[in-house]
């Protein structure tokens, strides 16, 4: 119920992570649409886990504009 009730969800991942942790968002991300959560944005970009300082502001700004 708690994920049914999100406005807003960003999710980003380096399709290299060390951590797999583009596994784990990718399969976030297909829970969150079972679920029908609507606004859920995904991407996979080419890196690895670090050196990712460069993409806050983008997640930053997706979720500021939802607040409003």
């Amino acid at each position: 119920d708690a994920l049914r009730g999100l406005r807003a969800v960003y999710l980003d991942a380096g399709s290299k992570d060390e951590f797999f942790l583009d596994l784990g968002a990718e399969a976030f991300r297909r829970e969150l649409e079972a679920l029908g959560v609507g606004d859920v944005f995904f991407e996979l970009f080419d890196a690895k886990h670090g050196g990712i300082e460069y993409r806050y502001p983008l997640g930053l700004r997706y979720l500021a504009e939802r607040l409003r």
